[in-house]
């Protein structure tokens, strides 16, 4: 159910919705059902059709579920040391943020509950649905890119004479992108109002667990930056993010000088 509502909430309704998102989902026991260490439930997206575009989306996440049943959780169940005297519960789930002709985003969630500790973490992820990259994951500024208006067929040949009100960010990389975006995300992460004291690290933690290159995935026109759940579980359930869109990002980067 808050899986549910954080979908409702995170994603606007596109008319251009071009990919139908199942849900791959199960449960798996570690090493056996009868006398189990691990307890795997877990939901993974799925795009309908047979097309090249859904397959490559489609691998992404087969291999993702692979590595865990066949390598992660058999090694847990039988390693001494990650056994915890007990029963541990691993979940992992989704919700679409962003699904229409040009890109689909994808926010994987997950938890680890390993004795008497719950972990958690997330991934969001940003692929291109209809451009040069139909398939594959996009960098933060191909993203930015996409939702100011280019054309997602012209990612490596756009120029700033051509889009002037987002030259700093043709001009620039993710990682220049992201290295400029840090410490303005982290003052607008600590003013967030779903993030109580105790959850507002140092810029040195901060920058440890979060990257804007990494941590993001496309809304409707914007972009979200998610804030990092190892250090606020109680947030992570409500979803903490910053959204700015390209030209927010734009002006950020021209203070900055980039």
């Amino acid at each position: 159910m808050i899986l549910a509502a954080l979908a409702l909430w995170l994603c606007a309704a596109s008319a251009f919705a071009e990919l139908t998102v199942e849900r791959n989902e199960g449960d798996m026991y570690f090493p056996d059902g009868k006398n189990w260490v691990y307890h795997f439930a877990y939901a993974y997206p799925k795009i309908a059709g047979d097309d090249y575009t859904a397959a490559l989306i489609n691998d992404t996440y087969q291999m993702a579920l692979d590595e865990m049943t066949n390598l992660v959780l058999p090694m847990f169940a039988n390693t001494p040391d990650m056994r915890f005297d007990g029963k541990n519960e691993v979940k992992h789930d989704f919700a679409v943020a962003c699904n229409n002709d040009k890109l689909l985003s994808i926010v994987l969630f997950r938890s680890q509950s390993m004795g008497d500790e719950t972990v958690y973490s997330l991934e969001p992820l940003t692929f291109d649905v209809s451009g040069m990259y139909a398939g594959e994951t996009l960098t933060l500024r191909g993203v930015i890119l996409i939702q100011a208006g280019v054309d997602p067929e012209r990612l490596e040949d756009v120029s700033a004479e051509e889009y002037p009100e987002i030259a700093h960010i043709i001009q620039g990389s993710s990682d220049s992108i992201s290295e400029a975006l840090m410490p303005v995300l982290y003052d607008l992460f600590r003013a967030h109002p779903n993030l109580e004291d105790s959850e507002k690290p140092s810029l040195e933690d901060f920058e440890i667990e979060f990257s804007p290159s990494r941590d993001f995935a496309a809304l409707d026109g914007q972009i979200a930056f998610y804030y990092p759940p190892m250090l606020a579980p109680e947030a992570f359930r409500e979803n903490t993010i910053v959204r700015l869109s390209p030209a927010e990002i734009e002006a950020l980067l021209a203070a900055a000088h980039l």
